[in-house]
């Protein structure tokens, strides 16, 4: 919430902070369980607004902030369910590394809501801290790349960011250097001088973007992911969800539509 509020405070951002209340297991017919889980539910709220003043009292800014108990049977179907009914133009949530299992598997928390939610979600390490935004690295495979840049041109006028476009490949073809005349076109009509493209040869994507990251001093890397299949969580292909795990710095992980 820290770096949230002070990346967004002077932008008159309206933040919402959810928690989600289950009791694992409570069959809906149990009034008993279920009275447990509302009184639950009250007990978070009153924890929620001492919350909310300690961050107003500590980080100033044009903001609003507050504080919401959801009944839900997990975060991301809590998360979807209010973005369905709230205007929402991010998910913000925090990021911790998940088990050998769990990565081979269906993933953690935050990368089940990346791969659930319909707008853009921020992951935030645990040790990460807000100092600017002065370095996005924006990590693509070229497939859509007029309209997501038309995304992330929009946030990093914002903050007068510089956006570092990349593109790991195990080798440069004429396909690719086709590829790349035209996003160099691209670019250049973006009206955005602060926005370059960089081709990097490498077998290891996700090694490759963290080199890359940690020589630009990157203070947020952008990425653009769909729905994934069951092949594809079970096999763990998602470069996405592999640089969430491995992450230094935040993700913002937009989906495509």
């Amino acid at each position: 919430m820290h770096y949230a509020v002070k990346m967004a405070a002077n932008l008159s951002a309206e933040f919402n902070i959810l928690n989600i209340v289950r009791l694992e297991g409570v069959p809906k017919a149990n009034l008993k369980l279920r009275q447990i889980e509302k009184n639950i539910a009250q007990i978070s709220e009153e924890e929620g607004a001492k919350l909310v003043k300690e961050i107003t009292s500590q980080i100033k800014g044009n903001y609003t902030i507050s504080y919401k108990a959801i009944r839900a049977r997990t975060v991301a179907e809590m998360v979807r369910r209010y973005v369905d009914k709230n205007q929402t133009n991010m998910v913000v949530m925090g990021l911790q590394g998940a088990s050998a299992l769990k990565k081979a598997r269906l993933g953690g928390t935050t990368v089940s809501v990346i791969d659930e939610c319909k707008v853009p979600v921020m992951a935030i390490p645990e040790l990460a801290k807000y100092r600017n935004m002065e370095h996005i690295v924006y990590a693509s495979d070229l497939k859509h790349v007029k309209k997501e840049l038309d995304t992330i041109v929009e946030f990093a006028r914002i903050f007068g960011s510089s956006v570092h476009m990349i593109h790991v490949t195990p080798l440069i073809d004429k396909k690719l250097e086709a590829q790349k005349n035209i996003v160099d076109e691209t670019i250049s009509k973006m009206g955005y001088d602060k926005l370059d493209f960089e081709v990097i040869i490498d077998d290891d994507v996700t090694s490759a973007i963290a080199g890359y990251i940690k020589k630009t001093k990157a203070d947020l890397l952008t990425t653009f992911t769909h729905k994934l299949s069951l092949e594809e969580k079970l096999f763990g292909k998602s470069v996405t969800r592999k640089l969430a795990y491995q992450g230094t710095i935040p993700l913002l992980a937009v989906k495509r539509k």
